[in-house]
């Protein structure tokens, strides 16, 4: 299984009603492509690890980096794993406030090599809750 994790900054604010609807878009066209995984938003910043094909993931990245509601997108990570870390979700959300980050070991170190092991963390905390 091929992933991927970047970031990247919103060009426009983005309330609510905003990542409601890129969530729903989102999860569409990820459940139809065969990719699941998880988006982080915190002022203004996405963190995305996804997950599928690797072609798939590839060309989804691609339109991503030319798509004019971000900027400064850096792929952090990308590898190949045994199994799925996000099976049921074509797309996790979580809005994450500053106290939050504070309360995740590793995770205010998300532009390092710990991506993956944060992700990995988030992804069986985040079933657990749900």
């Amino acid at each position: 299984m091929y992933f991927l994790i970047y970031s990247s900054y919103a060009r426009i604010e983005f309330n609510q009603a905003d990542l409601k609807v890129l969530l729903i878009q989102s999860r569409e066209k990820n459940k139809q492509s065969g990719v699941s995984g998880m988006l982080l938003f915190l002022n203004g910043k996405f963190i995305q690890f996804l997950e599928g094909e690797e072609k798939e993931i590839k060309s989804l990245y691609a339109k991503i980096s030319q798509d004019k509601r971000h900027t400064s997108v850096v792929l952090l990570k990308e590898g190949t794993t045994d199994q799925r870390l996000f099976t049921n979700w074509s797309m996790a959300f979580s809005s994450v406030t500053p106290e939050e980050l504070a309360n995740e070991e590793g995770l205010e170190k998300i532009n390092s090599p710990f991506a993956l092991q944060v992700f990995t963390k988030l992804s069986s905390n985040f079933q657990e809750v749900v």
